[in-house]
């Protein structure tokens, strides 16, 4: 078996609370099983605790692209997975002023998480300062990564978007995301305990995950809960991911978690609301689905993941009423334990060892192995 070394590039450390870092981490020790004879290493530009300058937008993307480019310059990887393309233009700005002289120039594969500048664009209500200025800025970032050796998308839809927004006329390699082994080892721990998670009243749990308020609807999810609990005084909603927001009569903040707490949230909620306003695939939303979970999501998370009236509910735009009225069919147990049967079956199909077999293929074609 051919020895590789491949370099797995995030703008955050792997062990960040974020969906690219757990794609990443899930990647990391997949490789390591499939191809035990590779090296493959994780590389961040974050520092350890983070830096003041994260928090400003527009300079942290700066910092981050020269940061990561710097980490990089000499780098013994074969092939770079740099999974922030927006990052691209500082790697090859440092790999022309500093020559490596002891490796040759790796291949660098951009991993589109997303794609275009309306994911930039719904981060921030509409009518914000920075919401027009980050956009145009982010877009010139992904532009310039359009020059990168090979590209890897995580659902076809951000490949159509890559076509379509961009005009990449190069190959894309799909290779969607899949639940780290870890939390589904995870959670059959948790299922193994037959006294583990037994409701003892009957009260109605959704989740809300997220790391973005509004990008990821949390305002809709706030205002159905809130009038879904009209009909269903005993529906509660957690929030976890942000920061915690105004004492709300039936919510939860649960702050910031940590990966290992993920796992937990899903084991104690009986259903995901996500009214995303932008999702290049949903990697929470698969997560919820192999806890069982039925899952009602906005029609932004993209199609063949969540099948309406099978293993969740698709809204169609974000009107809080229609959210609350999805709410209030999911308080039916019959309906939720027929969802959860659904979604355990369907989300067999987003396997880690196809996602790993697609970098797999695309590292040694890249690295000329055949």
């Amino acid at each position: 078996m051919h020895t590789l070394n491949v370099a797995m590039a995030t703008r955050r450390r792997p062990s960040a609370r974020g969906g690219v870092e757990r794609v990443v981490t899930s990647l990391v020790g997949a490789l390591g099983q499939q191809r035990p004879a590779w090296r493959v290493d994780a590389v961040s530009a974050s520092r350890q605790g983070g830096a003041w300058t994260d928090r400003i937008s527009g300079l942290s993307d700066v910092i981050a692209s020269l940061r990561l480019g710097w980490r990089l310059r000499d780098s013994a990887a074969d092939v770079i997975f740099l999974h922030c393309p927006e990052c691209f233009w500082g790697i090859r700005l440092l790999r022309r002023r500093l020559r490596r002289r002891r490796h040759p120039r790796p291949a660098v594969i951009a991993v589109w998480h997303g794609a275009g500048p309306r994911r930039f664009l719904v981060l921030r209500k509409p009518g914000h300062p920075l919401a027009c200025a980050l956009a145009w800025l982010r877009t010139i970032q992904e532009v310039v990564a359009l020059d990168a050796d090979g590209h890897v998308a995580v659902h076809e839809s951000v490949a159509s978007d890559l076509r379509s927004v961009y005009g990449l006329d190069k190959p894309v390699t799909v290779a969607e995301n899949a639940v780290d082994r870890r939390i589904l080892d995870q959670l059959a721990e948790s299922d193994a305990d037959p006294d583990e998670g037994e409701d003892e009243d009957d009260s109605l749990t959704a989740l809300w995950l997220g790391q973005t308020g509004y990008g990821k609807g949390l305002d809709v999810a706030l205002a159905a809960v809130a009038e879904a609990r009209r009909q269903l005084p005993h529906l509660r909603l957690i929030v976890a991911g942000v920061q915690a927001g105004n004492p709300t009569e039936g919510v939860e903040w649960r702050g910031e978690v940590s990966p290992a707490e993920v796992t937990e949230l899903y084991r104690q909620a009986d259903l995901l609301i996500f009214p995303s306003r932008y999702e290049a695939f949903g990697l929470v939303v698969i997560e919820a689905m192999a806890a069982g979970l039925p899952v009602l999501v906005s029609d932004d998370v993209p199609a063949g993941i969540v099948t309406d009236g099978r293993n969740g509910i698709v809204i169609t735009g974000h009107n809080p009423s229609r959210y609350a009225a999805a709410l209030a069919d999911l308080a039916d147990d019959a309906i939720r334990a027929a969802m959860s049967k659904a979604a355990l079956e369907d989300v067999r199909c987003f396997s880690t060892d196809d996602m790993t077999a697609a970098y797999v293929a695309v590292a040694e074609s890249f690295a000329g192995i055949q």
